[in-house]
């Protein structure tokens, strides 16, 4: 029986009760597997068709995640050659290094390691970096010989007073 494809217009033969079928339960009749496949998706604006895919993708990750990874794997260690990645690594090393000695690499990492470094003392690490601030402040107002003899006289006593009244 002669139709018009849903897609792309152009005249197709399929058998009677097919396009019967097909008309009784409402839906489009194609020419061909590839129409078929456009003429369902034409409908879809690309942000639903990119949501539909990343959906999709994050079940399929969720689901296959040790086959993927071993899938990884064994690509890795069919395809990585040490010799030629010590080039590359080699060949970008100067990027790196004049990416380092940007001012605002330097600022990030100076934060990044001050917080790294804090979180050797567990719970305490926002008192380690108070006491990095205080001591930053002393240092600022203080030398290193003015500091030395504050702490070999001591703190004054009319300063603190422990006695209690």
């Amino acid at each position: 029986m002669r139709f018009n494809c849903a897609f792309c217009g152009k005249p197709a033969d399929k058998p009677a009760s097919h396009v019967n079928r097909s008309r009784a339960s409402g839906l489009r009749l194609y020419c061909g597997r590839a129409c078929s496949g456009l003429g369902r998706r034409k409908w879809k604006s690309k942000d639903q068709r990119v949501t539909e895919k990343r959906d999709y993708d994050a079940h399929y990750r969720r689901n296959n995640r040790e086959t993927l990874r071993a899938k990884k794997a064994a690509y890795h260690n069919e395809n990585y050659d040490p010799k030629a990645a010590a080039v590359a690594r080699r060949k970008r090393a100067p990027l790196h290094a004049e990416y380092c000695r940007r001012p605002e690499y330097k600022k990030w990492k100076k934060t990044y390691d001050s917080y790294r470094r804090a979180k050797a003392y567990g719970p305490a690490s926002e008192a380690f970096l108070t006491l990095l601030e205080l001591t930053k402040e002393i240092k600022g107002r203080m030398n290193n010989y003015e500091i030395a003899s504050a702490a070999r006289r001591g703190i004054p006593e009319d300063i603190i007073d422990f006695s209690e009244k």
